[in-house]
């Protein structure tokens, strides 16, 4: 969807429709994944504060001009490559992560970042899971611009779609775990994501380097981790 010129990295998977029938097995899996502690009051709170933030920065769009206007969209810190690029306006790197381009942009992104988020979040915990958003969001808008500039082809883009296709490729993690992989088969995360990132590649409006470059610097990064937090569990285990 264009809005006067502006591009946006629309997410609405297709995984996320099946995703909450598991949810209280899945969360107690993912504590017994790596130690074997239960915690029935455990609450992603990081999840909710990041739907709380983008949805107060919507807001404030749409008293200020509207979401929808390409002015408010620069205003507030969407990414224009050029802007980054020659003005030294490197924040909208991290800022258009939380602009959106009207109701429809953010409650796609909201709903499948609540439907997902708190799965990422009680895997990694949430300082380890906020890292991976924010690391997705960016590497999705570095993506981006590098594309851009390749193609000299330039759009005012925003959405949080980079940072949510990274937290969705841990996905792909917990098909390959032993203990997770029948709650979330292989082919069935593979599918999902391979039909959301389909759905960008012909639609000028959807930013599917954004897409890509969030799912691969997510799945690097998630990859990272999940071997540094077994690597010390495994010595914790071995010291005591």
């Amino acid at each position: 969807m264009i809005y006067g010129g502006g591009k946006y990295a629309d997410f609405s998977s297709p995984f996320i429709l099946g995703v909450e029938i598991y949810r209280n097995d899945v969360i107690i899996s993912f504590m017994s994944t790596e130690q074997n502690k239960i915690n029935y009051k455990w609450i992603p709170f990081i999840t909710y504060i990041l739907i709380f933030i983008n949805v107060i920065i919507f807001l404030a769009e749409e008293l200020n001009g509207g979401s929808e206007n390409i002015h408010t969209a620069i205003n507030f810190g969407a990414l224009y490559t050029p802007y980054v690029i020659f003005r030294g306006e490197v924040y909208r790197i991290f800022t258009s992560i939380f602009i959106h381009f009207g109701v429809e942009h953010i409650g796609a992104n909201m709903i499948s970042l609540c439907a997902i988020g708190p799965y990422v979040e009680h895997y990694f915990g949430h300082f380890l899971f906020l890292v991976l958003y924010i690391f997705s969001g960016i590497i999705g808008n570095m993506a981006s611009m590098f594309f851009e500039w390749n193609t000299g082809v330039f759009n005012i883009s925003a959405g949080a779609s980079g940072a949510i296709f990274g937290l969705l490729a841990v996905f792909i993690l917990f098909a390959l775990n032993p203990k997770l992989r029948k709650v979330f088969p292989i082919q069935r995360v593979i599918l999902s994501i391979f039909l959301s990132l389909v759905a960008g590649i012909n639609d000028p409006s959807i930013d599917f380097a954004a897409h890509f470059g969030g799912l691969l610097g997510g799945l690097v990064l998630a990859f990272i981790m999940q071997e540094i937090i077994r690597f010390n569990l495994r010595r914790e285990k071995t010291t005591n």
